[in-house]
């Protein structure tokens, strides 16, 4: 039976900062099946009237190393 697939978002205006992110999450979980990734470049308001900035969004799903 296939294992579940698990989806993990990093989100940030900075892609040092996401890399960062990403790469302390992968020596986090050890290993994992790399299934795919997406990354978009979107707006994001701060605060409701407070205007907006660039935001990277990566999403990975992956599956979980079995125990």
């Amino acid at each position: 039976m296939p294992r579940p697939m698990k989806v993990k978002i990093f989100m940030d205006a900075s892609a040092s900062t996401i890399e960062g992110q990403i790469n302390a999450w992968l020596d986090a979980i050890g290993k994992a099946v790399i299934v795919k990734t997406d990354t978009v470049v979107t707006n994001v308001a701060e605060k409701a009237n407070g205007g907006t900035y660039p935001c990277i969004v990566v999403t990975i799903w992956y599956e979980p190393p079995e125990d």
